[in-house]
């Protein structure tokens, strides 16, 4: 099973993060498989599982919490597509069901072993931006 992420809130807006079976772990830190750019974010915010099973998300201790259709994730919460994840400023949302073709806006993650650029992005992997506040 494979799992889209689509960037609805943050930077790329609009872009897809594709996940095969597998844990990934989201957070500021240089070992971590997707960067966001926010001190809104723990240096190891979140984990997301991608398996047979489905898909599930667990805050790992970060200091301002995972949230999943704007309630905070106590445990291993399981997700579904329409789901909102929201970290700090970053809103993605889930999609498993009529995935959209791959595409120039989307950035696939493997599981083997990447190499630490440091200061930028474990290399294949992006480091998001927060949205641009608006007055």
């Amino acid at each position: 099973m494979d799992v889209r992420l689509k960037v609805v809130q943050g930077k790329p807006r609009g872009h897809f993060l594709r996940f095969p079976v597998g844990e990934f772990v989201i957070g500021r830190g240089p070992e971590c498989h997707v960067r966001p750019n926010s001190e809104w974010i723990s240096r190891q915010h979140c984990l997301l599982r991608v398996g047979a099973d489905g898909v599930f998300i667990r805050d790992l201790g970060s200091t301002n919490g995972t949230l999943v259709n704007g309630s905070l994730v106590v445990g291993e919460r399981h997700l579904v597509s329409g789901d909102t994840l929201q970290l700090g400023p970053l809103v993605l949302q889930v999609v498993t069901a009529n995935l959209p073709t791959i595409s120039d806006r989307e950035i696939a993650f493997r599981t083997d072993t990447a190499v630490v650029n440091p200061g930028k992005t474990l290399t294949g992997y992006p480091v998001l931006e927060e949205p641009e506040l608006t007055s």
